[in-house]
């Protein structure tokens, strides 16, 4: 988000547009994250995670080489932070399957939290890395650089044991959305994290 905040106002000097662009990537990983959680149970979660790297890198590379050489138009970094978010929203449910599939049960919760401690140390260490990219060469290529890192996540992936699908053989897709949703309604601090989340990141 450093980078591409940065890049952006390099690239139009809006204000606006830089809340657009945001919001691209944001909106649809809301919307789509319920949908992206049955897909993660209904495939296998590697797989899933693998194609949603794919999309991240593509749609970073494309971002960041269209900012470079200066032909980024707002309609064309909307397009791209559209499909970051979808990938994302496909992504973390599948990434949450994956953890008790290469884990030990005994083992689960010291996993969960060694995952937070890393997690929070990236939110702490990631934006000052960003800025150091900004400042060196500039937004465009922090965009190139970060997609090299859904590449290496991919090989990292690629590593995983397969793990087979979980879902139910006679579930539909409806029903298990439904029933994601009423999990999801009835845990008040599971939607106001998300709620908190989108309000910070918008």
């Amino acid at each position: 988000p450093v980078a591409l905040a940065f890049a952006v106002l390099e690239a139009t000097g809006s204000a606006a547009d830089l809340g657009l662009v945001l919001a691209a990537a944001s909106a649809p990983y809301v919307l789509v994250l319920l949908a992206g959680g049955v897909w993660a149970d209904r495939l296998q979660p590697r797989r899933v995670m693998l194609a949603a790297d794919f999309v991240r890198c593509l749609a970073q590379i494309g971002s960041g080489v269209l900012l470079v050489t200066g032909h980024a138009s707002l309609a064309s970094l909307i397009a791209f932070q559209v499909l970051y978010g979808l990938a994302q929203a496909f992504f973390d449910p599948a990434s949450t399957a994956m953890v008790p599939a290469t884990v030990p049960a005994e083992a689960l919760q010291d996993a969960n939290a060694l995952m937070a401690i890393q997690r929070n140390a990236a939110l702490v260490l990631g934006p000052s890395l960003a800025g150091v990219v900004v400042v060196t060469v500039g937004g465009g290529w922090g965009l190139v650089i970060d997609a090299g890192t859904f590449a290496l996540n991919a090989v990292a992936l690629s590593g995983l044991p397969a793990m087979a699908s979980t879902r139910a053989a006679a579930a539909s897709f409806a029903s298990e959305l439904r029933d994601g949703w009423r999990i999801f309604a009835g845990r008040t601090w599971l939607w106001a994290s998300v709620l908190q989340f989108s309000a910070f990141v918008g």
